[in-house]
């Protein structure tokens, strides 16, 4: 079964993975003569809502789209360029700077960023419908216009469908029970709940001088054991704060901004007046994310980074796969298998990642962590370890083996027979080293 002239395919979720799989679908079809009808379904208006996210695009998202999509990022877009990461962990401190040889990290404005791709995709000829699929029947397969959507403003009959919803609840269920059987699409399985909020400070100033470019991220904060991971996240004109962990609540956001070295980073601020945003993302694979007629891309895959999950680049990696795939191989699930093949180094890096998310929570409750810190300030491999982690820009298994050198075990080893000889028994006491500070955090 393949796509030509005059096929139709659907594509459920207007965000970077949909707009991705749109954009690239249509200059496939275009480069071998195919016209093929591409409608993309976003209930979203872009100028008001948003996606949910922090919106850090990190390397090699620039050659991504322009390899994937053929666009460049345009500057009005960027608010902020990210410099490095500051790590805070275990009372101890690491300033990881970008050395930028993949290139730049930005931060941009989700809402802008998402309206920029599609109307992008608009201007290929893709018809966007402002509207909310209520509904998907796969019936005849292996026929033309085997799939039949139903959305709140039009019917539409069509080869195959992209469910690029993200972690839609309700389309998940539909797209479970539609394509139930053997090989039916079943959603990840385990998530972490994330909650965003965002700080405008009234001294336009304040957010270079405090932050200068630099993400400042919180790992398994000791005070607060539900929380995996929290990040300040300057933007130009504001800061974004997000948390996240399995049992988060928003009572979690309310602790973690009174944290010490939280608020001390921060801009006065009433509690009452912020705005909380929750979302979640996923920690396991989904199954069966293609099938005959049907393919998933972007958050409903679960080819997130497990640690630090990367979105935006996995959506635009994802959604431009499957759509280049759609027209050269077909759309039964023989011919998508092509695609899972393709997206190989996301899900073979995926158990990479579940391990170093597993040895980061028990080396932080252990106090090796702080051992692990204090070897990077000299240790470039095991500092180039942490900046890949923490950035994502290197895949789990390199930042592994990175990690494992002889020399940084070595390394490792000597700071471990130190802390038998004391330096790390403050660990219990609470009198850690914070370039001199001493809360317990």
């Amino acid at each position: 079964m393949k796509l030509h002239s005059g096929s139709t395919v659907a594509i459920i979720g207007g965000g970077p993975a949909g707009t991705a799989c749109a954009i690239r679908l249509k200059r496939e079809a275009g480069n071998v003569g195919q016209e093929i009808r591409v409608v993309l379904f976003e209930g979203k208006d872009f100028s008001v809502h948003y996606n949910q996210c922090v919106g850090v695009l990190s390397p090699p998202f620039l050659a991504l789209l322009q390899e994937e999509l053929g666009l460049t990022l345009p500057a009005r877009l960027v608010k902020q360029k990210i410099r490095g990461y500051h790590l805070h962990c275990c009372r101890e401190e690491l300033l990881l700077a970008n050395q930028e040889t993949d290139g730049p990290t930005y931060a941009v404005r989700r809402s802008q960023f998402d309206r920029y791709l599609l109307e992008e995709a608009r201007s290929l000829g893709v018809e966007v419908i402002p509207s909310r699929v209520t509904g998907v029947e796969w019936v005849e397969r292996g026929q033309p216009q085997a799939v039949r959507v139903y959305s709140e403003g039009i019917f539409l009959r069509a080869d195959v469908a992209v469910g690029a919803f993200g972690l839609d609840e309700a389309m998940l269920s539909v797209f479970e029970t539609g394509t139930a059987g053997v090989s039916g699409y079943r959603r990840p399985r385990s998530f972490l709940k994330s909650f965003v909020t965002k700080l405008h400070p009234a001294d336009m100033e304040f957010v270079q001088q405090k932050f200068g470019g630099i993400v400042h991220a919180f790992l398994f904060p000791a005070s607060l054991p539900e929380i995996e991971f929290g990040a300040l996240t300057p933007k130009g004109d504001h800061i974004v704060v997000n948390i996240a962990g399995e049992r988060v609540t928003s009572a979690d956001m309310d602790a973690f901004l009174q944290l010490p070295p939280v608020s001390q980073l921060l801009p006065p601020f009433e509690r009452a007046a912020l705005h909380y945003y929750q979302g979640r993302f996923p920690t396991s694979q989904a199954r069966n994310s293609y099938g005959d007629h049907y393919v998933l891309v972007g958050d409903a895959t679960g080819w997130l980074r497990p640690f630090k999950g990367k979105g935006i680049n996995t959506a635009l990696i994802t959604g431009a796969r499957a759509g280049r795939i759609l027209v050269q191989q077909g759309i039964s699930r023989r011919a998508l298998a092509h695609y899972a093949q393709d997206c190989r180094d996301l899900t073979s890096d995926f158990p990479y990642g579940l391990a170093v998310r597993s040895f980061t929570k028990g080396a932080c409750r252990t106090g090796l962590f702080r051992v692990l810190v204090r070897s990077a300030r000299t240790d470039s491999r095991l500092r180039e370890a942490f900046y890949g982690a923490v950035s994502g820009q290197t895949p789990f298994r390199q930042v592994i083996g990175q990690g494992l050198s002889l020399r940084t075990l070595r390394g490792i080893w000597t700071a471990l027979g130190n802390g038998r000889s004391g330096q790390l028994g403050d660990r219990e006491q609470g009198t850690g080293n914070r370039d001199g500070g001493s809360e317990r955090y």
